[in-house]
């Protein structure tokens, strides 16, 4: 009978398949550095890209933060000159307001029949005082004032007889409110509203 020596043969296959599980071994870790050396270059790549849109956000931002500057350095002062020129508006209007107040009155008044003696104005509210020749003067005096578009409401606050230089002569005082704007409506008188 013939023996076959197999010893050789199965040394063989082991020392083969010992080399083939090295290679495989070699070949896994070979791919494997090399897919995480990709993925590690990659990811870098990406890092430097934020880092140079970091980097030219931030000049951007600093361009424009110089500009925000401007901007709110533009708008506080329109800010002051538009109060500065409401300030001059008011202005304006008070003394335009005076000046139409005062021509009313004036216009108002009978020539040689009413004479005024005093005049106070505080806060648009304006009394005045003087002598008439007679009720009648004084009552048409109060309806050319209630005509008038710059009171808002007229109240006549008393009369009496006074004697001038030998004549007996109607002494009045009258409180009338100044209206804001000379286009409004008159407004009931407040005295009148606190009575009904």
């Amino acid at each position: 009978m013939i023996q076959i020596n197999l010893l050789p043969v199965r040394e063989w296959r082991k020392k083969e398949a010992v080399r083939q599980q090295i290679s495989i071994f070699i070949l896994s870790l070979t791919l494997i550095l090399t897919v995480l050396i990709a993925v590690g270059l990659t990811i870098q790549g990406r890092v430097r890209a934020q880092r140079l849109e970091l980097k030219q956000l931030e000049k951007q931002k600093l361009r424009l933060s110089y500009v925000n500057q401007k901007i709110k350095t533009v708008n506080k002062k329109t800010k002051e000159v538009e109060e500065k020129f409401k300030a001059i508006e008011k202005l304006q209007k008070g003394r335009t307001l005076t000046v139409k107040t005062l021509d009313e009155l004036v216009s108002a008044i009978p020539i040689d029949r009413l004479w005024l003696t005093n005049l106070s104005l505080k806060n648009n509210r304006l009394t005045i005082s003087g002598v008439a020749l007679d009720n009648h003067t004084v009552a048409l005096f109060m309806r050319r004032l209630e005509d008038s578009p710059v009171f808002s409401w007229i109240r006549l606050k008393n009369t009496s007889l006074k004697p001038v230089q030998g004549h007996d002569l109607m002494e009045f005082g009258i409180n009338m409110g100044i209206a804001a704007e000379t286009t409004k409506k008159k407004k009931s008188d407040p005295a009148r509203r606190e009575k009904s």
